[in-house]
């Protein structure tokens, strides 16, 4: 930088002294008095030029360098008015123009210094060539043009020292901005570089803006894409007015929470998404979930052989009777009947319980998907179905949803009060939809909150594992489940996010 600058005014001074040397060799050398000063000028102004950059690779200061070179150029200059004609030399002005050089640099003490030079250097000038061509002393009227000329001398320098003290406050001012802007840029490297959680900022095209190395490293190869291509960060982009977002991305066994939110509105910094390796904490809750599934699988055991040994005694008394057909009035067929159908109940809802799942979402027309679960059912036997629903087709995995629906339609005949009705709803609003069972009934205190844990019934025939398989499918397709009492209706609602089949693409490739 330093370099640079005194290069450049070594370079200006080249120009200005060949545009001198130019106006001499045309206009002013023949009449100049004294020819030979004006050839020795020219020499000593190449002789400090080599002096000058010379002076560029060695180890003084930056002011001293500019102090030498303007002095020397104020002398020259003075030199060139004393042997192109004093009073009437019209490099005069060069003196002006080196006042004001001088005062384009941030220290006002080297106008003031070449200020009082040149005006010195004019004065000797212009008398000493009076002197050595015996010219008599001024009179009024050049006096007047000596007087004015010194006066502008002091004056263009008065006003180029203030011009220069304003500079050098103004330059103090933004070299203070910028030592501070660069300890906050420090600082905000070392907060980024500390930071174990991925910090990735986007900008108003969605593109990257600024990213932290832990999110370098979670992201490894991949580009920022395949966390907005995701469906929940998807659509949160497309609702600026939708404060943040937060999901989960999965990668063989990475698991990063992504959670996204509007930064401002400025085009370099819309988007601020958050990144935080959870696949050690998903990897126990698997582990934990599979000590409580080993558990659960004691108790299947231990309830089965409950189950399934009262039926079998039944049948087997039943068989000892078969002959007969019927004893005192009992139809032996009808109680084998539903005694077998009991047990065939008892190891569907096991098997759906335990059987692993991966969702594969179709497009599924919904409206039928209802009425085979109504006829499978065969509820109407028991209570009445009403049946309301707004969206005809879904992307999502049409059997999870089935299996939902059958168990908690099965739950809610189960339990409602007599005479009276299930309803099925199934709506769309804003960007999600919703199924809701509902049935009159209620449920007690210490059931409400373990509803949705395994072996957990309100009835005493009740295996209690129809509401966990609602759970665990739920939970496995990114679904939400809960359920609500208003009085002596209770109602189960499911609802997630409505996906495209562009969405459900980008999810993919977003899971590699």
């Amino acid at each position: 930088m330093r370099f640079a600058l005194l290069m450049r005014l070594i370079l200006y001074r080249t120009f200005a002294g060949s545009a001198i040397a130019l106006v001499l060799i045309a206009w002013i050398y023949q009449a100049a008095p004294f020819q030979q000063l004006v050839v020795f000028i020219g020499g000593l102004f190449m002789l400090l030029l080599l002096l000058q950059a010379g002076l560029t690779f060695t180890l003084i200061n930056e002011r001293s360098q500019w102090v030498f070179q303007f002095a020397t150029d104020t002398l020259l200059a003075s030199g060139l008015v004393f042997a192109t004609g004093g009073i009437d030399s019209p490099f005069s002005i060069l003196l002006g123009l080196l006042i004001i050089s001088a005062g384009a640099f941030a220290w006002f003490m080297l106008p003031l210094a070449i200020t009082m030079l040149a005006c010195a250097g004019y004065l000797t000038a212009v008398y000493s060539e009076m002197w050595l061509t015996s010219v008599p002393l001024p009179d009024t009227q050049q006096a007047l043009h000596i007087l004015l000329q010194v006066s502008a001398l002091m004056l263009v320098g008065g006003i180029m020292a203030a011009i220069a003290r304003r500079h050098a406050g103004l330059r103090a001012t933004s070299d203070r901005a910028l030592r501070q802007h660069r300890k906050l840029k420090d600082l905000h490297d070392k907060l980024m570089g500390a930071m174990c959680e991925g910090v990735i900022v986007l900008d108003d095209r969605l593109e990257l803006s600024d990213m932290n190395m832990a999110a370098a490293a979670l992201l490894a190869d991949r580009p920022v894409s395949v966390l907005t291509g995701i469906p929940e960060i998807h659509h949160a982009l497309r609702q600026p007015g939708r404060p943040a977002c937060q999901c989960e991305y999965r990668r063989g066994d990475q698991v990063l929470l992504v959670a996204l939110t509007h930064l401002s509105d400025d085009d370099d910094a819309r988007w601020l998404l958050t990144l935080v390796d959870i696949s050690d904490l998903r990897r126990m809750e698997w582990q934990m979930h599979q000590q409580e599934k080993m558990a659960a699988l004691g108790q299947m055991a231990a309830m089965l052989a409950h189950e399934i040994r009262n039926p079998v005694q039944i049948m087997v008394q039943g068989l000892e009777m078969l002959p007969g057909g019927e004893v005192k009035g009992v139809n032996i067929r009808d109680i084998l009947h539903d005694e077998m159908l009991r047990l065939n109940r008892l190891v569907t809802t096991m098997l759906d319980y335990s059987q692993p799942l991966k969702p594969a979402p179709v497009l599924s027309y919904m409206p039928a998907v209802i009425e085979a679960a109504m006829k499978q059912l065969e509820l109407s036997r028991t209570c009445a179905i009403d049946m309301h629903c707004t969206l005809e087709q879904l992307w999502l995995d049409g059997d999870h949803f089935r299996l939902v629906l059958d168990n908690l339609l099965a739950n809610a005949a189960a339990n409602s009060t007599p005479g009276s009705s299930v309803g099925i709803s199934l709506d769309g609003q804003d960007d999600r939809w919703c199924l809701c069972v509902s049935n009159q009934g209620h449920i007690s205190e210490q059931v409400r909150d373990k509803l949705f844990e395994p072996f957990v019934s309100g009835r005493s025939t009740g295996i209690g594992l129809g509401l966990a398989t609602v759970k665990q499918v739920c939970d496995m397709n990114g679904w939400r489940v809960n359920v609500t009492q208003e009085g002596e209706l209770i109602c189960f609602c499911v609802d997630a996010l409505i996906e495209s089949a562009s969405d459900n693409a980008l999810a993919r490739l977003a899971h590699g």
